[in-house]
């Protein structure tokens, strides 16, 4: 292929001269970084990545580096607003992430798609008297985005955010070939699930975090091919079990205690979870077990060679975060499924040779690029679909050789190509990602704000985008308005005409409806009607995910060193793995567990 062509031999002499002048004086080291302070390590496995992708070493710490990078997305709160579409001949309101009185103009979602405009009408010439970023600013700021960044492959998913092949989908974000899937957040090839987070091959599930390949399971936590259960944490294998922890291939069993089917069924049968205050009874006596029960130091599975958390079948990772599904050789890298050889690589699926990008999905060889599919050898690009050998683009399709969207020849391409990366490498540009006081997604409502929160005050005094609170446009006098006080406590109690009604939330006092789908699966599987606001329950969630972080800790059993998954403030019984295996067959004992058939 072209792109490996180019990996092998030189397009751009001037610049590869310089900055192998520079990759050849590198040797390991510390550096401080300059947005946070805190001091960070250039390794020799860092370097030999940077020799491959031709970059210089990063000036940031990886955790600013991950922050600049989500700051470009929005990806983990579905937050949407009405925003006038600024498209020829259009005036109507649309569904958008950007607000009313944001400056970024939109085009609704199908005509952005469609052949009735050119990105390349809005194309300039690359001015070098100025430096690239703020140029880049200028075009990325002008030329029209799209009303929301879904994948044009997803059925009947209006209110969803990024994912792929979404189908029937409702107010979540990254639904990853999943379907009818509501109020939820990064569900992998799931089905019928409402109030979830980070699951995987997982169907009827409810108000859970953190499943792989579970059936009905709710308010269940880390937990792993379980089967009609509820309030479960980091159990496998387990069926008909009833506020449990740690457990392993055991079926019916009640707060840890086995019981009889018939014995189980009378209890399941006494506890009405479809009663509002019922369920938060439970809700809190399984806070309780959260609070005692031994913590793995991190949920890896049938992992080699990688250092990380959330990482599944996985080898030669380092610094990896939820990584999954055969991913090899990655450094720094999160949220990523099927892909090898990326570093600084935040979201994506089936890439290769991807470094410091967000949102990229079957590329290879991308620098510096947001939210790109099924592309080779861009580099600072964004929203760029089947393109190849482009630089500094947005919004094309199926474009090759183009800079700023205007279209080059190959021989004009590289030697421009060489001359800007020359003079960005010079400037310090050149191996940054976009800076944050760029980026179109105000920092409150980006995936950064998730994990890197800041006070108003402190992001505008960075110079970073941010979106004041917008009044809802329902017109509350159209409506019944129920206060939360006043929503039926019982399933049973509640009649259609609910969904005529309005709810206000008892957290925030936003207004929300309900739709039909989510009545009948409350209904349908005897759950109480939330009383908050659907943003909001997904923002409580959030609680319980575990970040991209590693903390150091000390092992709560043996007291040696360890990085945990878990925050030490939380003050959990984390134990390293052997420490883990071992006291856990002790406690498992204690609790009358049969350990002949007990998998760690």
């Amino acid at each position: 292929r072209d792109w490996i062509k180019n990996f092998v031999m030189s397009q751009t002499p001037n610049f590869d001269r310089a900055i192998n002048e520079i990759l050849a004086e590198i040797k390991p080291h510390q550096k401080t970084c300059p947005q946070c302070g805190s001091v960070f390590d250039i390794f020799q496995e860092d370097i030999e990545f940077y020799k491959i992708f031709k970059v210089p070493p990063p000036t940031l710490c990886p955790a600013c580096r991950l922050q600049r990078r989500m700051g470009y997305r929005n990806n983990l709160w579905p937050i949407f607003y009405k925003k006038t579409c600024s498209a020829p001949g259009h005036h109507e309101k649309v569904i958008s992430s950007h607000a009313e009185d944001d400056p970024i103009k939109i085009y609704d979602y199908n005509f952005w798609h469609s052949d009735a405009w050119e990105p390349m009408d809005f194309g300039r010439n690359y001015n070098f008297t100025e430096n690239f970023f703020s140029q880049f600013k200028d075009f990325a700021w002008y030329i029209p985005h799209v009303s929301l960044y879904k994948d044009p492959k997803g059925v009947n998913s209006d209110y969803v955010l990024s994912g792929l092949q979404p189908k029937n989908c409702y107010y979540s974000t990254v639904p990853y070939r999943s379907e009818d899937v509501y109020y939820s957040v990064l569900t992998l090839y799931c089905r019928d699930c409402v109030d979830c987070l980070q699951l995987d091959n997982c169907e009827q599930c409810y108000d859970s975090i953190h499943l792989y390949r579970c059936h009905s399971c709710f308010f269940c936590y880390d937990c792993s091919e379980c089967l009609n259960s509820y309030f479960l944490f980091n159990c496998r294998n387990c069926q008909h079990c009833f506020g449990c922890d740690n457990l392993r291939n055991k079926k019916y069993y009640f707060f840890n205690q086995p019981l009889s089917k018939e014995d189980y069924e009378t209890k399941l049968k006494a506890i009405n979870l479809g009663k509002r205050t019922v369920l938060r009874e439970y809700q809190n006596k399984f806070g309780e077990i959260l609070s005692l029960a031994i913590h793995r130091d991190n949920s890896n599975l049938k992992v080699i060679n990688s250092i990380g958390n959330d990482l599944r079948e996985c080898r030669d990772c380092f610094w990896c975060f939820e990584i999954w599904g055969g991913c090899e050789n990655m450094r720094y890298c999160q949220s990523t499924e099927k892909s090898n050889n990326a570093m600084d690589f935040f979201g994506g699926s089936f890439d290769s040779f991807i470094y410091e990008s967000s949102g990229i999905s079957y590329c290879n060889n991308m620098k510096f690029c947001v939210q790109c599919r099924y592309s080779s050898s861009l580099e600072y690009c964004v929203e760029c679909k089947q393109c190849d050998f482009c630089f500094g683009c947005f919004g094309l399709n199926n474009k090759k050789y183009y800079i700023f969207n205007k279209p080059y020849s190959e021989s004009d391409y590289w030697a421009l190509i060489d001359k800007i990366k020359s003079q960005m490498l010079q400037t310090g540009e050149y191996g940054q990602f976009f800076p944050l006081t760029d980026s179109w997604v105000s920092y409150n409502n980006s995936s950064a704000f998730v994990d890197f929160p800041l006070a108003e005050q402190e992001a505008r005094q960075r110079g970073w985008h941010w979106q004041n609170e917008v009044e809802s446009e329902l017109d509350l006098s159209k409506f019944s308005a129920l206060q939360a006080k006043d929503i039926p406590d019982d399933i049973a109690d509640v009649a259609d005409d609910i969904l005529d009604k309005v709810l206000i939330c008892e957290q925030t006092n936003k207004p929300f409806r309900l739709t039909k789908h989510e009545l009948d699966f409350y209904r349908q599987h005897k759950l109480p009607l939330p009383a908050v606001h659907p943003l909001q329950r997904i923002k409580n969630r959030f609680v319980f995910r575990h970040p991209y972080k590693l903390w150091k800790d000390v092992c709560f059993n043996c007291k040696k060193e360890m990085h945990s998954g878990w925050d030490p403030a939380k003050k959990y019984k984390v134990y390293c793995g052997p420490a883990t295996s071992k006291k856990l067959f002790s406690y498992l004992r204690e609790r009358w567990v049969n350990l002949d058939c007990c998998i760690l």
